[in-house]
């Protein structure tokens, strides 16, 4: 399996909690642009509505991301619902972080120069968005999924 191959394939629409935090990283991204800085709004908005504790974590997350970039951030125009390859790489590997932290560290090569610290606080990341009800699933599969047929076990 590749780190594309994780970016490339949805298995399904972004969950609750991918919305989420999609929507927190568009609002950090439309902050920088406009040239403000993004640390407190961005984490009272998350604080509203998951926890301050997700806020504070999402904050710290971004920040790591933003220090350890090799390029700036692609972001999708959100009238449009599309949802960039970075930001992809970003859901994704916060999703793997509990559970797979090297694929997401692969999937965030081509984005970051050292994706460990990042990976660090997206496990913290993850688990707070778990305990205030919005869990991340974990994407992560090597090709397309063919429909299971159920077969009677005979006794």
């Amino acid at each position: 399996m590749t780190a594309v191959s994780i970016a490339d394939r949805w298995t399904s629409g972004p969950t609750v909690g991918e919305r989420l935090l999609l929507s927190a990283m568009r609002q950090w991204a439309a902050l920088r642009s406009a040239g403000e800085h993004p640390t407190r709004l961005v984490a009272q908005a998350l604080a509203f509505r998951a926890s301050n504790r997700t806020g504070g974590l999402f904050v710290a997350w971004m920040q790591s991301v933003e220090a350890s970039l090799r390029r700036p951030i692609q972001v999708e125009c959100p009238a449009c619902g599309g949802i960039s390859t970075d930001e992809q790489r970003l859901m994704v590997s916060c999703g793997l972080a509990g559970t797979a932290t090297g694929a997401g560290e692969a999937l965030l090569e081509p984005l970051l120069v050292d994706s460990q610290p990042t990976m660090v606080l997206a496990r913290a990341l993850n688990a707070a968005l778990r305990v205030d009800g919005y869990p991340l699933p974990v994407r992560l599969r090597d090709g397309p999924t063919e429909p299971v047929t159920v077969q009677v076990t005979v006794h």
